[in-house]
């Protein structure tokens, strides 16, 4: 993920997106690569990924493992140059929240994506409970990461991210969230990983919104 021109992301990758990517040996454009986390994951298993970023020292650690790497204000949509129909895959981790207008960007990356393919979209959640009691106290503590990173623009909660998915042409096959048990610090300590697992589920299905940290969706393109 990377919007701000002043800021180097580095990773691990998103799993979380990651595991969204079904198939082997097809193309999957990443876009708000950063420094190439999630394309060296990706690339690993077989997959050609190209990427888009706004910053000139992240393309040069990230163009190691992409096929094609641009330079773009994403505000301003894709690059007019790619193709259209190219991509199985389209990749948004983390960056839709630092568009202050996404229509251009989401018109473009149905030009791009092939019918039926998959857009991968992840976005911070902020009516996590977490989030919403800092709220309710009165704090909105702009920080240069997290939820309260000063280059957000936007803020999505688990239906309105839905909406503008749907509103942009896309149909929904994945809609979920991630996270973890609440006080998993301390539960961890006296239950099973799987245990806690399953209490988290259980809560995700009672609200998805509340106890959801990261929003994630895949939508399939149809044209």
């Amino acid at each position: 993920m990377q919007l701000s021109r002043n800021k180097v992301y580095e990773n691990s990758g998103n799993v979380d997106v990651i595991n969204l990517v079904k198939h082997t040996g097809v193309r999957v454009l990443d876009i708000g690569c950063g420094s190439g986390s999630v394309a060296r994951q990706l690339t690993s298993n077989g997959n050609i990924v190209d990427g888009i970023t706004i910053s000139q020292s992240e393309l040069a650690e990230a163009s190691k493992v992409l096929r094609n790497g641009y330079i773009f204000n994403l505000e301003e949509g894709l690059p007019s140059e790619m193709p259209a129909d190219e991509y199985d895959y389209i990749i948004c981790s983390h960056v839709l929240e630092h568009i202050a207008y996404p229509e251009k960007l989401l018109a473009d990356i149905k030009r791009v994506l092939k019918n039926e393919g998959n857009f991968i979209v992840a976005l911070p959640n902020v009516f996590y409970y977490k989030y919403r009691w800092q709220l309710m106290k009165g704090e909105f503590k702009v920080a240069d990461a997290g939820i309260w990173d000063y280059t957000h623009l936007r803020w999505y909660s688990f239906n309105s991210a839905k909406q503008m998915l749907l509103k942009s042409g896309f149909a929904i096959d994945v809609a979920t969230v991630t996270g973890e048990l609440p006080f998993s610090s301390i539960l961890k300590y006296v239950l099973p990983r799987s245990i806690r697992r399953m209490l988290y589920n259980v809560l995700t299905t009672i609200s998805k919104g509340f106890f959801g940290y990261q929003l994630l969706y895949s939508v399939k393109n149809k044209k």
